[in-house]
């Protein structure tokens, strides 16, 4: 071959690799930028042998995620998904470390006066308690699988303020430390029934200010002359129905659900409304507080920080218990 033809064999092949990043294709030198930036921004360290696994988790995310919007700007999907500080976790890493609600074997239906309460007299047609003025701040759990604390915590705030229009922090660590006996785990998890069942046997919640969140399981330090807020009552909502839910939210207040956090959209949701069908209602393993509702979406409160979901919020769509949120709603009055 001659050096002429060699010259022109490099250039034919090079123009292909040329043109698909000009279509947005990012090479292997991209993505070492990218990848700093991601670590800069979220403050993540690793050690090297790490740095390779969650890298590649990383680029997986971030690739579903080009992938995913890409379709959405088209219409196809009716949320969108980002980078957030969970993208360098695996689908298998992610479900390891954030998801760790336990199963509640057994419900305590609420009394007929109360569902007679609940499911009778007018309620808005749409309602959301952040717009009210139940503004509590961003939590985030970390890697405490304390989902089953903010949940309860939050539902029995949010009836300190439909009472008093008060905000009222309430201390999430007390449930974490001290609701082991009534068969939660700590960070390993917990339920919403045992949960309850610990703040009706133990007198109340102590405040925030007073024993604040730490995102590690501790020695209890429950101090029941410091409780500030104690439950006159709780039930779980009849499964799998999303009126009762809405009834519930409008004349009682926020309350706690269970939901199915397992999609890699989930972990990823940033905007819109979720409505992922690969997110089955056969299944829940995280809570969260739900604060209200609009025509055809559920809102709900997580506990995964700024950076996730709509600046900590999440709209689910309702009316196909998408994600298992109406299985097993809790409330409690204060």
């Amino acid at each position: 071959m001659y050096p002429g033809n060699f010259f022109l064999l490099f250039i034919v092949l090079a123009v292909p690799f040329i043109c698909n990043n000009s279509k947005g294709q990012l090479f292997e030198q991209d993505f070492d930028k990218l990848w700093q930036q991601f670590k800069e921004k979220f403050n993540k360290s690793y050690t090297s042998f790490h740095d390779i696994s969650r890298r590649a988790a990383w680029e997986d995310n971030f690739k579903t995620i080009d992938i995913h919007n890409k379709e959405a700007e088209k219409g196809l999907h009716s949320y969108f998904i980002k980078e957030n500080h969970l993208s360098d976790l695996s689908p298998q890493s992610y479900l390891q470390q954030m998801v760790k609600l336990t199963k509640s074997f057994h419900r305590r239906t609420p009394q007929e006066d109360t569902m007679s309460f609940i499911k009778h007299g007018e309620i808005p047609e749409e309602l959301n308690w952040v717009e009210k003025g139940f503004v509590t701040p961003i939590y985030n759990q970390k890697d405490c699988g304390s989902c089953y604390a903010f949940s309860i915590a939050g539902a029995v705030q949010g009836q300190i303020f439909k009472q008093t229009h008060k905000l009222v922090p309430l201390s999430e660590q007390q449930i974490v430390d001290c609701s082991v006996k009534s068969g939660n785990f700590g960070c390993g998890g917990g339920s919403l029934r045992n949960t309850l069942r610990y703040l009706e046997k133990t007198g109340g919640l102590m405040a925030y200010s007073d024993y604040p969140y730490k995102a590690k399981q501790q020695t209890c330090r429950f101090n029941r002359f410091k409780t500030i807020a104690n439950i006159s009552s709780w039930a779980i909502l009849p499964a799998r129905d999303e009126k009762a839910m809405e009834m519930a939210v409008a004349k009682i207040g926020p309350i706690a659900a269970s939901i199915n956090a397992s999609p890699r959209t989930f972990q990823l949701y940033h905007k819109g409304v979720y409505d992922d069908p690969l997110c089955s209602s056969n299944t829940v393993n995280h809570a969260m507080l739900i604060v209200g509702y609009t025509k055809d979406a559920w809102i709900l409160k997580n506990w995964w920080g700024k950076h996730w979901g709509e600046n900590g919020y999440m709209r689910l769509k309702r009316h196909k218990n998408r994600c298992g949120v109406s299985n097993y709603a809790a409330y409690a009055v204060v």
